[in-house]
């Protein structure tokens, strides 16, 4: 198995960014179970266009039913419209969405990323993982809570967890439920 890590609008260099590199370590750390984590600079860092992202992610990257992404904030969108294309016969093994969010909330920036300029597929998002899991922060000032608790309610179902997280913000640092939810799901 592997687990591919997608980061937030503007999280460059990925590698200093957030709780990315931790959640990497932490991943190398299990050789037993996990044959690489994959945390690498993406192209168009600072507006993350949905069509240049998702083909990045597809074509170099690479993705299969062994895979468990990782998406946090804009690097969330992209995993759900990744789940929507996902071949219902392949899956992917895993993924976790770490606050995300359905709408573009009337910013400019969430607008011009591509996501959000279109419904959301459910049936197909739900259908293109095995397993899904999500956390929100009750704090956060970026993606309000509300627009977790619709992705939640959208994608309820027998594959998928909801985690809202009390006193959390954006998950700016590390946070060791994620690599629970990690070691206890895949």
């Amino acid at each position: 198995m592997r687990v591919v890590i997608i980061p937030g609008m503007g999280c460059t260099p990925v590698h200093s960014s957030n709780w990315y590199s931790w959640l990497q370590t932490e991943i190398g750390n299990r050789p037993d179970r996990f044959s690489e984590c994959v945390l690498c600079e993406f192209p168009d860092p600072h507006a993350c266009k949905e069509s240049v992202w998702i083909p990045f992610v597809e074509n170099e990257i690479g993705l299969d039913d062994s895979t468990v992404v990782v998406g946090h904030s804009s690097g969330a969108a992209c995993v759900m419209r990744l789940l929507e294309r996902r071949p219902r016969s392949s899956p992917l093994r895993g993924a976790i969405l770490v606050a995300a969010a359905h709408t573009d909330m009337g910013d400019a920036d969430e607008r011009r990323s591509e996501y959000f300029s279109r419904p959301w597929d459910w049936t197909k998002l739900k259908e293109g993982a095995t397993q899904i899991h999500q956390f929100h922060g009750t704090e956060d000032y970026l993606i309000p809570v509300a627009e977790g608790r619709h992705v939640a309610e959208m994608l309820e179902g027998d594959n998928f967890e909801y985690d809202e997280m009390p006193g959390h913000t954006h998950f700016f640092r590390p946070f060791q439920q994620l690599l629970d939810v990690i070691d206890r799901r895949f």
